[in-house]
């Protein structure tokens, strides 16, 4: 069946989502719900999960076809990779995440970016202090008084886990929450990832990424992007 008509929360979830990268990229945000699939190898994928774990993946596939079509290349099914990472058309790249209620993807050719990055993660409770220890890195946020403080390790957890989506499929690094010192500009919603000296590669050193997060209905939504050169890609409005 077809998952519900998005609601009013979900509408200004999906315009808060584009806001978080150039008007280049698809994206799309939809319910956890019971999805319509229409191929068969995205069906065979979770045949044998719990129902929960088939609801959150064809509800992500259905936000991957979404933001496909915003771009022109809904071509057919979108697989699953031998590390479980969504196998994307030829030219594309993207990233599929889902938390709460909903699910997103986002999505723009190869020749425009070198890799996109998405996290959703339900915004309370606050990070446990043993999981705060387990994922700590390097994090500067600001400023003390912000209602978002006692949730910066949560969010400074997104940065790191959609740099990690960004950067990995093209270069296979595997990062840990020590590779990646985030900033954080809880204010603004804005940050800044500097990736470890160890995956330096040959030539000049990477270029910081420069992204987006926002709060919308309890959810925190961030983005990453990396364009073909290693500079970031990091929103509609230049940071």
């Amino acid at each position: 069946m077809p998952g519900p008509p998005p609601d009013d929360l979900t509408i200004e979830g999906t315009a808060a989502l584009a806001a978080l990268f150039p008007p280049i990229v698809g994206v799309a945000l939809v319910p956890v719900a019971d999805h319509r699939c229409p191929w068969p190898e995205e069906a065979a994928a979770v045949a044998r999960a719990v129902p929960s774990r088939r609801r959150e993946f064809l509800a992500g596939r259905a936000a991957a076809h979404a933001a496909l079509a915003a771009i022109g290349r809904d071509e057919g099914p979108v697989g699953v990779g031998p590390r479980r990472q969504p196998r994307w058309p030829a030219g594309v790249v993207g990233s599929i995440a889902h938390a709460g209620a909903w699910a997103g993807a986002v999505v723009a050719a190869s020749h425009h970016l070198r890799g996109l990055g998405l996290d959703v993660e339900v915004l309370d409770p606050p990070l446990p202090e043993d999981v705060r220890r387990a994922v700590a890195g390097p994090l500067v946020a600001g400023p003390t008084g912000h209602p978002l403080v006692p949730y910066a390790p949560k969010v400074a957890f997104s940065v790191r886990e959609a740099v990690f989506k960004c950067l990995f499929p093209a270069t296979g690094w595997r990062l840990e929450p020590t590779d990646v010192a985030v900033e954080l500009d809880l204010g603004e919603g804005r940050y800044r990832a500097v990736v470890s000296d160890r995956f330096r590669r040959p030539g000049p050193p990477m270029a910081p990424l420069t992204g987006r997060f926002a709060v919308v209905a309890g959810h925190l939504l961030t983005g990453a992007g990396a364009q073909s050169d290693g500079a970031s890609a990091g929103g509609a409005v230049p940071t």
